[in-house]
């Protein structure tokens, strides 16, 4: 019959298996990536619980690296997105992390001294939730952000916590199980001590580093806006300085129209005043919207689209004030065009378009679409994610050609690396819902702000 402390164990080894699923981000749809995870991780569990109870739980804790460590470590080293230092990080983390619920509940159920381990059962029955909720709760999301946005260090901080992940596990296990060498448990308890404050130092450096991945960001979004305010500033000038000659031949072409008329060439007079109002219609600039920041950002990436032959379809209603932050909206528009050129630009000539349509009743709601060749796949939670970076690099590199506009190549540049990710960001900080569907080779991104 299972006593108490199997239970507690059992019950510990689905949830920390459950633990390094949650602070893992995944390569494969949601779906898929949970069916994935109970396929592998519940006989792995099954097998460790059955060996706890068969060889009990000294054995166990010796064995648990070959066992259970390892073949959980390879399966999230396939599924999850990063491949490198973050996901040894992230494993060695929950480890350590569960590690310590295992001992400090066991020091505590030795220290009070109830029999049947009654004590060590409840407060483990009642810890995992706890913690599971508050990772999901404030931990998960801000989490799985620093991981898609700091990108170096992650090998050095994989490395501490794989050493405090064996260091505990020899500690508490080697020769034998820390409970008969109660002598060493003070030296062990240390160790649990010191693990929670390099973890919080750790936090607050990551935290750091992305706070100034997002100052970076921001800057190159200021930089990129204010290259596209330059350019439509220029665009005005040139109709200024148009208008300017215009007014100035306006006296001679009124001299050769009262010419025309008095010598009674009716259809002349009339061709001359058709191509005097071409003249004059080539003088305007052209408007997208009210708000003259995301107008400064549509008239440069519709520019460009027109630049490669690629026919918009436009129907933009938005006014001139918003309540969102134009310039953080600007980057939605913005990343959404600069992937739909790259999608559409290479394609057929009939086949190049792109449509944007917005309105602002009853809520602000975003929809851009274009045809697309080959395959999209979705991450988790399902964002695209793009199949070849040289394509992006030869797509940016295009923008240098002869047939951009004068100035549009230097603010493109500027935009790489913003992409679905900080779409994704300013969703989730104005409670934004965004949607990418694939339907009938069309490529759509929805987005509905409240």
């Amino acid at each position: 019959m299972l006593s108490l402390l199997d239970i507690s164990t059992i019950y510990y080894l689905f949830h920390v298996m459950a633990l390094n699923a949650l602070l893992c981000e995944y390569r494969y749809p949601k779906k898929k990536a949970i069916w994935l995870t109970v396929a592998f991780m519940t006989p792995l569990a099954i097998y460790n619980s059955w060996f706890f109870v068969r060889f009990g739980a000294e054995l166990a804790g010796q064995m648990c690296l070959i066992n259970c460590t390892i073949p959980s470590l390879i399966f999230f080293w396939i599924v999850t997105k990063h491949r490198n230092g973050r996901i040894l990080f992230t494993f060695c983390l929950s480890d350590t992390i569960s590690l310590e619920i295992v001992y400090i509940t066991r020091f505590i159920d030795d220290w009070i001294g109830l029999p049947d381990y009654w004590v060590l059962f409840i407060l483990r029955l009642i810890a995992w939730p706890l913690l599971e909720f508050a990772i999901i709760k404030h931990l998960r999301k801000p989490y799985l952000r620093i991981q898609n946005m700091i990108d170096h260090g992650w090998g050095g901080l994989a490395a501490i916590t794989l050493l405090f992940y064996i260091l505990l596990l020899l500690m508490a296990t080697v020769p034998y199980i820390i409970n008969e060498r109660p002598e060493y448990i003070p030296a062990l308890l240390l160790v649990m001590v010191l693990m929670p404050i390099i973890y919080w130092n750790i936090a607050k450096m990551l935290i750091h580093q992305q706070t100034l991945a997002d100052m970076r960001q921001k800057e190159q979004l200021l930089t990129l806006q204010a290259t596209m305010m330059n350019q439509r500033i220029s665009q005005y000038r040139q109709a200024e300085r148009t208008i300017a000659i215009a007014r100035h031949d306006m006296r001679h072409k009124f001299h050769t129209l009262d010419s025309l008329l008095a010598n009674g060439n009716i259809s002349e007079a009339r061709e001359f005043i058709a191509l005097s109002g071409d003249a004059l219609i080539e003088t305007q600039v052209k408007h997208w919207c009210l708000n003259p920041v995301l107008d400064a950002v549509f008239a440069s990436y519709l520019a460009m689209a027109e630049s490669y032959g690629i026919k918009i379809e436009a129907a933009l209603d938005i006014p001139e004030e918003l309540h969102v932050d134009a310039t953080e909206l600007s980057t939605v528009f913005a990343n959404a065009l600069e992937n739909a050129i790259n999608a559409v630009k290479d394609l057929p000539m009939g086949k190049r378009v792109i449509r944007c349509k917005c309105i602002q009743y009853p809520q602000l709601m975003i929809k851009i679409s274009n045809p697309y060749e080959g395959e999209i796949t979705f991450d988790s939670d399902g964002i695209p994610v793009p199949n070849d970076n040289k394509d992006l690099l030869r797509f940016f590199a295009n923008f240098t050609d002869t047939r951009s506009p004068k100035g549009i190549d230097s603010s493109l540049n500027l935009a790489h690396g913003l992409g679905t990710r900080s779409i994704a960001a300013y969703c989730e900080k104005h409670g934004a819902f965004c949607e990418y569907t694939v339907e009938d080779g069309w490529f759509t991104i929805s987005i509905v702000q409240p």
